[in-house]
């Protein structure tokens, strides 16, 4: 392998569950797809998923140990890619790292991050109008769709907000909601009456099926939103793809390494 081959790091938050790497399998086989001169690697920046897969190993390395590991094999110029879903703690953790190990003693001669999928408001735009061609085929005229955010603190978690607005203006039956933060799920089954939504689709807005999209949104516990809502007296339908394996969506995120990729060129 040259050692000036340029190399591509997608960082996701990772998941513990079997299945749920199938989004991160989906865009690395991508990447290596339009860019085959380059290195592809990935890694997980939740410290406690790859505590689960085994820290240190090749399923469980966090993007400081794979940038370490790709300066000692000589790589000088290279994109990182997030795979969040907004700019909240785990991405600004990972413009940390960037930051750290960009021109210093490590070797690197530059290295360029491209945003997660909800960087800015155009992007915000233009998900929202790709949520609209990822919906469920099942879904019938005064049904909803209610889609689960993860939520963070701080001025990150207003994009979800943002998020809702230009969905409402698209379609007023689809919804979003924050497992974590507000608006959580009592705002939005206010909303669904409100609505008189007749069934409710649920959709995670998470990079991968993992543990909240299968328990927390989808699962037979009470504390499910399936369960809630169905308490609340709604029909509903879970739907578990994970917004990694939509393409339309999964395409976003690859827009956004092929700019940081162009501006690793430049």
């Amino acid at each position: 392998m040259p050692e000036t081959q340029p190399a591509i790091l997608l960082a996701a938050f990772g998941s513990r569950l079997p299945g749920a790497e199938n989004s991160l399998d989906a865009i690395r086989a991508r990447a290596l797809e339009l860019y085959p001169q380059h290195r592809v690697e990935t890694a997980l920046t939740s410290g406690t998923v790859r505590r689960h897969k085994g820290l240190h190993t090749r399923q469980g390395q966090s993007p400081e140990e794979v940038l370490r590991g790709l300066a000692r094999d000589g790589v000088k110029r290279l994109a990182v890619q997030s795979l969040h879903i907004i700019p909240g703690e785990e991405y600004q953790s990972l413009q940390r790292v960037v930051a750290s190990l960009t021109g210093g003693a490590e070797g690197f001669e530059r290295i360029e991050l491209g945003r997660p999928l909800l960087g800015n408001a155009a992007d915000v735009r233009l998900v929202a109008q790709t949520l609209l061609s990822v919906l469920p085929p099942s879904r019938r005229a005064g049904e909803a769709v209610l889609l689960m955010g993860h939520g963070t603190r701080g001025k990150a978690n207003n994009v979800y907000q943002n998020l809702a607005d230009e969905l409402r203006a698209l379609d007023p039956f689809v919804l979003i909601g924050a497992l974590e933060a507000e608006p959580g799920l009592a705002a939005k089954v206010d909303e669904l009456r409100a609505l008189g939504a007749s069934k409710v689709h649920l959709m995670p807005l998470l990079f991968a099926r993992g543990y909240h999209a299968t328990h927390d949104m989808a699962g037979e516990g009470k504390n499910s939103w399936r369960a809630a809502l169905v308490r609340a007296g709604f029909a509903c339908e879970a739907h578990l793809k994970g917004a990694g394996e939509h393409p339309a969506l999964a395409e976003i995120w690859l827009g956004h390494l092929r700019e940081a990729v162009d501006r690793l060129n430049a």
